[in-house]
């Protein structure tokens, strides 16, 4: 080995991965322009049959890794949930399965307080 091997990337490994927040009115102006991002909901079947956004793709969290055939890899994924939790987790994974994957930023409620359209009952 050489003298050089000893000034590795002194970077920590766990967290490499960053997950953009992004701001409601960011994701609206993007569903509007040519390349629109896939909205991804990851909740709950209950909580998706009250309120939710009319063009998302639903698919709970717990069943996001069993269908990630689903999800497109040539555009944008904007995952949302509640309040932007759950879906910080689950864009984390989807970074490192490879998708360009980012979180609604105060989920589903800050949409609708900003006013996102949604269809609720």
């Amino acid at each position: 080995a050489s003298q050089s091997d000893s000034h590795a990337d002194p970077q920590p490994q766990p967290e490499a991965v960053q997950v953009p927040e992004l701001e409601p009115a960011q994701v609206q102006k993007a569903l509007a322009g040519a390349h629109p991002p896939l909205l991804l909901d990851v909740r709950e079947g209950h909580e998706w049959s009250q309120v939710r956004i009319p063009a998302a793709l639903h698919i709970p969290m717990n069943s996001v890794p069993d269908r990630l055939d689903e999800l497109p890899r040539s555009r944008p994924v904007v995952v949302f949930c509640s309040h932007g939790s759950r879906s910080y987790g689950v864009a984390h994974y989807l970074r490192e399965q490879g998708f360009d994957a980012g979180s609604l930023h105060g989920g589903i409620t800050r949409w609708r307080i900003e006013g996102g359209t949604v269809n609720v009952g």
